[in-house]
């Protein structure tokens, strides 16, 4: 074998052992059974849902590696926040604070707003947070609600609790009048419909006026190269440009 066909096979075996390792592995953050329909995952396998599905068409055919770590969230937030993971992304809002409102996508990816879920003999409306004093509300485990933290350290407001939407439903039904479910009007509907409740068992109470509306986006690691930060949000354009993002949030609603 020359010298010339060694420098070519040898040019050719480092080529593609360079595509390989030069592949930047993307921490793909999914909150452990909390957060359906935007991150869906059974037992942390077959993921799905409105920021999985973005996920993984900003990141098709790139040079990308995308690895997905499903975490329950108060570990979640701890990794992230102390740097336990390096180049992750998630989602977001400006509205929760911590890591999760650092760094931001340019384009909002879902637009929120909350509802006071009840049983049909809760009485009264939620026309302002004083309207809540005295009484008891249903929290997923280890989420922030922004509007109502105040209130819940003084414990003006009570609060309980779970760690999934079948344990508030099921707890919501036995309180009776006694206590109000707060969620998103979006995994309110999907998840009665995933643990196959009658809507019309439960009232939906406009909240907006305790927590406003606000925009969700993708969150990404703060020391992110500004490569891959520019990566992101051209693709996020794209995908909103050609309708692939409303078709992805269609499925889930």
């Amino acid at each position: 074998m020359g010298l010339q066909t060694i420098a070519l096979v040898f040019i050719s075996l480092f080529g593609l052992t360079g595509i390989k390792g030069h592949a930047e592995t993307i921490n793909y953050v999914v909150i452990d059974n909390q957060a359906k329909p935007f991150q869906i995952e059974d037992d942390a396998k077959n993921h799905s849902g409105i920021i999985t599905d973005i996920v993984n068409e900003i990141f098709k055919g790139s040079p990308y590696e995308v690895k997905f770590h499903t975490l329950p969230f108060n570990r979640m937030m701890k990794m992230l926040s102390t740097g336990k993971i390096k180049n992750w992304i998630t989602y977001g809002s400006p509205s929760w604070g911590g890591v999760q409102a650092e760094h931001l996508s340019r384009l909002p990816v879902y637009h929120v707003e909350h509802k006071l879920v009840t049983n049909p003999s809760y009485a009264g409306e939620v026309k302002e947070v004083e309207d809540l004093f005295g009484k008891t509300l249903i929290l997923l485990h280890g989420f922030d609600y922004p509007g109502l933290e105040p209130y819940l350290k003084a414990e003006t407001i009570k609060e309980i609790r779970v760690k999934n939407h079948d344990s508030a439903f099921r707890l919501l039904k036995r309180l009776s009048d006694k206590a109000g479910f707060v969620e998103m009007s979006l995994r309110i509907e999907y998840n009665l419909k995933q643990t196959n409740r009658d809507p019309g068992m439960f009232l939906q109470k406009n909240f907006s006026t305790v927590i406003s509306d606000y925009d969700i986006h993708l969150a990404m690691d703060p020391d992110m190269e500004f490569s891959f930060d520019r990566f992101v949000n051209d693709r996020l354009v794209a995908l909103s440009q050609d309708g692939t993002l409303k078709r992805i949030v269609d499925r889930y609603q």
